[in-house]
């Protein structure tokens, strides 16, 4: 989808269903909400179960199942049959298992969160890479809703998640210079690449191994010297931004117009 089509095609949608589709991806990526529904589904399967081995409305065998997967165990459905003991047992067991792996879960989840140490599997998103006040400035002056057309995934070489960065997009932590790190944020499957680290070098380097993973991503690149711009044109970049010509380019605009004023 070009730029303009998702500009026409953001105009046309509402403040409400923008945050309902960034609240459906929230849910898509969710390993615990499948977890969940896994769970209801077993609790499902058990209450059958338990209904037809008892002979027992359905409803109170969900009870019973939710009652001892849960391992609530107010007995309010106890079994009658010395195989339903043993199947109570047994599920409880399982229910505590349940449980644990769950809380396991969601620690390791949250560190994994904070710490960026994941694989991303989107496709056709946009990957930014460096966290400095370009990246934010960035994030901030996006036209649209932030997550809604377009993925994003920010790979820096930092300790934790940044604080301010936006819920809506993915943090992988890792060196950007190493291969490795760049296909775990998906590069082989992804649209665009933005890449501005404080070194030039690095900069080059990242966008050459970039190409080496995938050459038909976009890829633009932010310089600090112009001196530098010979070397992203000789691998085909030509999406380069240099502060070096921004800065000129602004201080001559500046001149020129005080210049303006001062003779008129």
């Amino acid at each position: 989808m070009t730029d303009e089509a998702v500009l026409k095609k953001s105009k046309n949608r509402g403040p409400l269903q923008e945050k309902f589709i960034v609240l459906s991806k929230f849910l898509r990526r969710s390993r615990m909400l499948k977890v969940v529904i896994l769970v209801i589904l077993l609790n499902l399967v058990l209450a059958a179960i338990y209904a037809n081995i008892e002979g027992i409305d359905y409803h109170l065998a969900l009870y019973w199942a939710t009652d001892t997967l849960t391992n609530t165990g107010s007995g309010l459905v106890p079994p009658t049959l010395k195989v339903s003991w043993i199947g109570t047992t047994i599920f409880m067991w399982l229910g505590l298992g349940i449980t644990l792996v769950f809380v396991e879960f969601v620690y390791v989840k949250m560190v994994k969160n904070m710490r960026g140490n994941k694989v991303i599997k989107f496709k056709d998103h946009t990957i930014l890479i460096g966290w400095n006040p370009k990246i934010r400035h960035f994030l901030k002056n996006l036209q649209g809703t932030l997550g809604v057309d377009h993925n994003y995934v920010l790979v820096a070489d930092i300790a934790d998640r940044p604080f301010d960065l936006p819920q809506v997009v993915e943090f992988l932590r890792g060196n950007p210079d190493e291969e490795r790190i760049l296909i775990r944020a998906g590069m082989k499957d992804a649209q665009q690449a933005i890449v501005a680290t404080e070194d030039d070098a690095d900069a080059v380097l990242i966008a050459m191994t970039i190409q080496s993973i995938n050459i038909n991503v976009r890829i633009c690149v932010n310089l600090l010297s112009e001196e530098n711009i010979k070397h992203l044109k000789r691998i085909g970049i030509e999406q380069i931004v240099c502060d070096e010509n921004l800065t000129g380019n602004a201080l001559v605009d500046a001149f020129y117009k005080n210049q303006e004023d001062y003779f008129l």
